[in-house]
């Protein structure tokens, strides 16, 4: 990695940065990601300086004390990156972990409302109905528009919000639908009433620009393993500082009495190099050069808006709504199924090597596209001409 970031050539050119097979198209990095060979290397290198010497390793590096380790070194890192102290981060494996330790540490009771959206993903749907269902607490579900607009979205929110809301759960960018929520609109109505506000950022850091401390919400939980590189069971809970003084970590283990965020530090013995090598992760996104990167990737996403207007696909959302990951309605008779959905992931990898997210979300068929640097147009191409070839349009 010599080459400075505005020499770098997108698209095919970058692919043997990664481990993707070559024969395949891949068009899905927003559900797993795809981490780069250079910082699988750095988690390599840590590993065996792990297994060299364990005991060293483990109580120099990782186990919680006074002041930086290389742990918290690693989140330091991560913090300039999102615009906040580290000691607001808690590293955690994913954020449907970190979802579950907020429910976890919320007062709930009954008459008490927990507000999601038909958007949710659907692990984090499960989580909310289990709590409410411990509690006596319930959920309370908005359900937005689709094709949808940013007025429309706000709009559901402000007529669905109660003084029964204790936590509302917000996505930064939903999963099924790619929709980039307005956070900044959303955000002060979800407040009128005093709930505390949980972003569900999955899909958001080192995909659109990030400043934590700004949003001003309670709990921002995102995946490091997506769009910002990190090896897969990367995440980190972050928490305001009125929050974190509730927030406790799913497991209790030796160092719970130190709180937020480093009773999170030390569930027990695992495998720490993923977080250690965020530090490498992050070089490398600086590496490719941020700016230039989302511009190619938003360039990729109107090509692919262009390329699958031409089978009558239309975006769930309007322009201002959409990011380098996008969900595109299908035409077809009937309602959608799972089993249809399916059935089109397994055709498109099957006959053409090509990986696409699909989903039925109400009635709709939806093709979820994901722009990553190491995309090409011609992959883009691709998809559409086997959606053609296949007669999936009013399949």
């Amino acid at each position: 990695m010599q080459a400075c970031a505005g020499s770098i050539e997108f698209g095919h050119g970058l692919r043997p940065h990664w481990h993707l097979a070559p024969d395949a198209r891949f068009l899905n990095h927003g559900s797993f990601g795809a981490c780069p060979k250079a910082v699988l290397a750095e988690q390599d290198r840590l590993r065996l300086e792990m297994e060299a010497q364990p005991d060293a390793f483990m109580r120099e590096r990782i186990i919680p004390r006074e002041g930086r380790n290389a742990l918290r070194e690693a989140i330091a890192a991560l913090a300039v990156s999102i615009g906040t102290h580290p000691d607001r981060i808690a590293l955690i494996e994913n954020a449907t972990a970190g979802i579950q330790a907020v429910l976890r540490s919320m007062p709930l009771e009954a008459g008490d409302e927990v507000l999601i959206t038909d958007h949710t993903y659907n692990a984090v749907r499960l989580i909310v109905e289990a709590r409410c269902a411990e509690t006596g607490a319930r959920p309370r579900r908005v359900d937005l528009p689709m094709p949808a607009t940013a007025d429309e979205i706000v709009e559901r929110f402000r007529e669905a919000l109660t003084p029964a809301v204790r936590l509302a759960i917000i996505d930064h960018i939903t999963s099924p639908t790619a929709l980039l929520l307005p956070l900044e609109r959303i955000v002060p109505e979800l407040r009128r009433w005093g709930a505390r506000v949980l972003v569900d950022g999955a899909h958001a850091v080192g995909h659109v620009a990030l400043d934590a401390a700004a949003l001003a919400v309670d709990w921002y939980v995102s995946n490091a393993h997506k769009w910002l590189f990190a090896p897969k069971g990367t995440a980190f809970l972050h928490a305001s500082a009125d929050a974190a003084a509730i927030t406790r970590p799913l497991v209790t283990s030796h160092f719970v009495g130190m709180g937020f965020p480093r009773a999170f530090d030390w569930p027990g013995t695992r495998d720490y190099t993923a977080w250690l090598a965020l530090p490498a992760a992050l070089r490398f996104a600086e590496w490719l050069g941020r700016e230039r990167a989302s511009a190619y990737r938003a360039a990729l996403i109107e090509h692919a808006t262009q390329s699958l207007a031409g089978f009558g696909a239309a975006p769930v959302g309007s322009d201002d709504l959409g990011c380098a990951m996008r969900s595109y309605i299908l035409p077809r008779q009937g309602t959608a199924t799972a089993e249809q959905a399916e059935l089109l992931m397994s055709t498109l990898w099957q006959r053409h090597r090509i990986q696409a997210m699909a989903v039925a979300f109400g009635a709709a068929l939806l093709l979820r596209v994901s722009a990553q640097v190491y995309v090409d147009p011609d992959d883009i191409d691709a998809l559409a001409s086997a959606l053609g070839r296949d007669g999936w349009p009013g399949r």
